[in-house]
């Protein structure tokens, strides 16, 4: 009787941890989402994702910004004759569809020197560098340097889009204010806002010109001296008659204006210092005869 009785214990409880086990099975089975069902899902938690930004989209290309690169180089060089290297500069530079923006030449002693201002497309400095240093007889000294300017100018791009939005929305608010508007308070300052606002974008296009001015031509600051060892002891066609006459012609000049400075002296100076003291004279004479007359 007591083993009937155990061995019924051990059944149901077998039963009873089948049951469960089957029950959980059954469960799951019943809450598993089908594989379709699944994809929907994924597609639709990743169009309600928001985007970060900080990477496009498999497949979509990101919009690349306009690269504006100020380029700007400072060169010396050493050159046999100064006046052939700045024509050939000029020329040289005014073929790749550059110009000159500002010269300086001057004579320093016996040696003539010359510094040039240049302004040359931005892709064409290595070709203007490069010529430069073909005409040179050495390079004394080169330094290039170069600033990115692009997120300021999509910065300005930006901006100028908000300002012209802003600009429209105000023309209409105008619009209605004119209509409705029973003072002349409001549409004056309504005026003055939108002249503000066309204010700040003119600011915004000029510098934006700017930037694009500077970064499609680049500076290059050229400076040309002489070499000293190539320069002759005596410079040729040196006269020393001309010299003589040069020095002459000095001489004269000194003798002329002391000589002007006399005449300047006896016929304006000396009449009026001659008047001054016949006055001072009188006026004297004046004294002594009442001081006379006193005693």
């Amino acid at each position: 009787m007591r083993k009937l009785i155990a061995l019924f214990i051990v059944i149901s409880v077998f039963g009873c941890k089948k049951l469960e086990r089957s029950s959980a099975a059954d469960f799951a089975t019943s809450t598993a989402v089908p594989p379709r069902m699944e994809s929907q899902a994924q597609g639709i938690r990743a169009a309600e994702t928001p985007s970060t930004g900080d990477a496009p989209a498999p497949g979509v290309a990101a919009g690349a910004l306009p690269r504006m690169i100020v380029r700007t180089a400072s060169v010396k060089i050493i050159v046999t004759d100064t006046s052939k290297a700045v024509d050939a500069v000029t020329h040289s530079v005014e073929a790749l569809g550059g110009y000159v923006s500002g010269s300086h030449i001057w004579r320093d002693g016996e040696l003539l020197r010359a510094t040039l201002t240049l302004r040359v497309p931005s892709d064409k400095l290595t070709t203007t560098l490069a010529s430069i240093r073909a005409l040179s007889k050495r390079v004394e000294n080169e330094t290039i340097s170069s600033e990115d300017v692009s997120q300021e100018y999509v910065d300005l791009e930006s901006q100028l889009r908000n300002l012209e939005a802003t600009e429209t929305e105000l023309r209409e608010l105008m619009t209605g204010i004119r209509k409705n508007a029973k003072k002349a308070d409001e549409v004056l300052q309504m005026h003055q806002q939108i002249m503000a606002i066309r204010s700040q974008i003119e600011i915004t296009k000029g510098r934006m010109r700017y930037i694009s001015q500077v970064a499609a031509l680049s500076t290059v600051s050229l400076e040309i001296v002489p070499d000293f060892i190539a320069q002759p002891v005596v410079e040729p066609g040196w006269q020393p008659v001309v010299i003589v006459k040069d020095a002459s012609r000095a001489l004269v000049g000194v003798l002329q204006s002391v000589a002007t400075t006399a005449i300047w002296f006896l016929i304006y100076i000396v009449p009026i210092v001659g008047m001054l003291m016949l006055v001072a004279a009188a006026v004297w004479k004046v004294y002594r005869r009442t001081r006379t007359r006193a005693a």
